[in-house]
């Protein structure tokens, strides 16, 4: 009787664990496409007379394709800039506008981000290693400490919180995991850690 209550309590849970993720991901997908389709219904329902469902969210995302088509041509990329470089001429606009950008960049897996590699650091203290983002090598001359240092960002509470510290060059391992497997391994809570990790070296940021 005990095994088949055991039995009972493993199924139940495993299909707990299957079940609640999707339930959570249906919910939040169901949340942003009502969200972002309310932002452009109103505007269809003056003009059509009548509400029609995810019309709004499909005019956003062709918008979207149509900006990335104008930043990944000579023309547009042009226009685009004058358009950042109006922005930034703008009283408040100019003081928010640049850190939501260089925000956005830097949690991005293309070729601007502002991560550059995938580091471990002994922090916050020796003995334990936290996963970190490589942004920028630092050259201290005529102070102390002096030499090669690397700037990482170490994520705390928040994917989008957290602090940047400077580590020695020997002080930094090399993981060699994409960016985009860093990510992933810190919103999974370390879930996605691989069962080994190979060290690389690494001797500067292109």
């Amino acid at each position: 009787m005990e095994r088949l209550k055991g039995a009972i309590k493993n199924t139940f849970l495993a299909g707990l664990v299957v079940l609640v993720p999707i339930v959570i991901t249906a919910l939040a997908l169901f949340w942003l496409f009502s969200l972002l389709d309310g932002f452009l219904s109103p505007a269809f329902y003056g003009i059509l007379g009548k509400e029609i469902p995810g019309l709004g969210f499909l005019t956003e995302i062709v918008i979207i394709f149509l900006v990335g088509l104008l930043a990944t041509n000579v023309l547009g990329s042009r226009l685009l800039r004058f358009v950042q470089n109006f922005l930034m001429r703008i009283p408040l606009v100019k003081n928010i506008y640049p850190a939501v950008k260089q925000l956005v960049e830097a949690f991005s897996s293309s070729g601007n981000s502002s991560f550059k590699k995938v580091v471990l650091v002994e922090y916050p203290q020796k003995g334990i290693f936290s996963l970190g983002f490589l942004t920028n090598e630092v050259h201290m001359n005529g102070a102390q400490p002096n030499g090669h240092f690397y700037s990482v960002y170490l994520p705390t509470n928040n994917l989008y919180l957290g602090q940047v510290a400077l580590f020695k060059a020997e002080e930094v391992i090399f993981t060699g995991f994409t960016v985009e497997e860093g990510l992933k391994i810190i919103l999974s809570g370390g879930t996605a850690f691989p069962p080994s990790i190979k060290s690389q070296n690494f001797k500067s940021i292109p």
